[in-house]
């Protein structure tokens, strides 16, 4: 097994009523952003526009830029993995419904910057939000 593992995913914004964030659920029953492994042949941008697309149904999104890049570690079945992911600010634009990917998560759901914020729980997460949400203002 690979002890590296390389992802990506968004921090989807919608400005059509206010600045909304969307964070899923994962099946740990953490708050995050949607995100995944980069396939073969894909590059990071496309693999967050498709995490995005798969877990929450939207279609109409497009990446504004790159927010940054979370590294950690964790413990899979007594061998240490090391990932690394590419984070990205996605815009969704419109109305669409959001239908959660339930086999890969618990819900997803709009909030509020301020709310968002404060439900977000992993480690380093909250500052890459809060790191998303300045480069909003400043158009990157």
């Amino acid at each position: 097994m690979d002890n590296n593992q390389f992802s990506a995913g968004g921090i989807v914004i919608n400005r059509n009523d206010g600045l909304k964030v969307l964070l899923i659920k994962d099946r740990f029953g953490h708050w995050t952003w949607p995100k995944g492994h980069i396939e073969e042949g894909e590059i990071p941008e496309e693999t967050a526009l498709r995490e995005v697309r798969e877990e929450t149904g939207l279609k109409d999104v497009r990446v504004i830029c790159q927010i940054g890049i979370q590294e950690y570690s964790f413990d899979h079945e007594g061998i240490k993995i090391h990932k690394t992911v590419e984070i990205f600010l996605v815009e969704a634009f419109g109305d669409e419904e959001i239908k959660a990917q339930e086999e890969e998560i618990e819900r997803a759901e709009w909030f509020s910057a301020k709310e968002a914020l404060a439900r977000i729980d992993y480690e380093g997460s909250r500052e890459i939000l809060e790191r998303g949400l300045l480069m909003i203002e400043s158009s990157c």
